[in-house]
């Protein structure tokens, strides 16, 4: 009989805690799976969206890249046409930063600095990646210089950035000066980025030395001519 009591309540003290805990229970029972399936569903989703925005960048690149990176009228339209889509439906992946990047390159290289002004925005806009970011700040500032608003590109140029992007910073910067006819600056700047090339930039340093070492020929030539005497004649 006292084993029997004590079953009986064993049950009534599970009662208790059933009706004070049970749906608690259900409760996280259910926000658990909920969660569970719910992110299985997000992870599903973004791999879709993670294709079709492969796929699309995939048909740009085969556009821009057809016949040895000259495409015609067509395939030029094509390539545009793809590119929206992904910034219009893919912002902020990768995959339309590039493209805008591309874009950007092969208005510049028609003169179109308009349209490449443009695409760059757009990346810094949108953009999280922050190799992007700095690639497409640097070549802003060189398309600002090339219509005439040089003292906007140096300003985008201007602070700190990692040790991969320092001397393409400093040429750039160079570059700029030179433009505006600061040849003392742009020698410095090019000197500067000999001194920040990384071993895996090395490639560059003879193009950054030719430009540094051309600039010293005219700032000599021109130190020469202002200290130059005025000879009888030329009076």
């Amino acid at each position: 009989m006292a084993e029997h009591l004590t079953e009986q309540e064993q049950i009534e003290t599970l009662k208790r805690w059933w009706a004070e805990n049970g749906k608690g229970i259900v409760t996280g029972v259910v926000l658990a799976l909920a969660g569970y399936f719910g992110y299985q569903w997000w992870q599903g989703d973004q791999r879709t969206k993670a294709e079709a925005a492969s796929d699309l960048y995939q048909t740009f690149v085969e556009a821009v890249s057809a016949n040895n990176n000259q495409p015609d009228n067509k395939q030029l339209t094509t390539a545009k046409n793809v590119a929206e889509q992904l910034k219009d439906d893919f912002a902020k992946r990768i995959y339309a930063s590039q493209a805008a990047l591309r874009l950007a390159a092969i208005s510049a290289e028609s003169n179109d600095l308009e349209a490449a002004e443009q695409q760059l925005q757009w990346v810094l806009d949108n953009t999280s990646e922050a190799s992007l970011e700095l690639l497409a700040k640097r070549r802003l500032a060189a398309v600002l210089a090339a219509r005439g608003e040089s003292d906007e590109g140096l300003k985008l140029l201007e602070g700190t950035v990692p040790p991969a992007f320092a001397a393409l910073y400093s040429e750039t910067r160079g570059d700029i000066l030179k433009q505006k006819g600061d040849i003392a600056g742009a020698r410095a700047a090019y000197e500067q980025a000999l001194t920040e090339l990384l071993p895996e930039q090395a490639g560059n340093t003879q193009l950054l030395r030719l430009k540094a070492e051309s600039l010293a020929v005219t700032e000599s030539s021109d130190a020469q001519n202002q200290t130059e005497p005025v000879s009888e004649g030329d009076e």
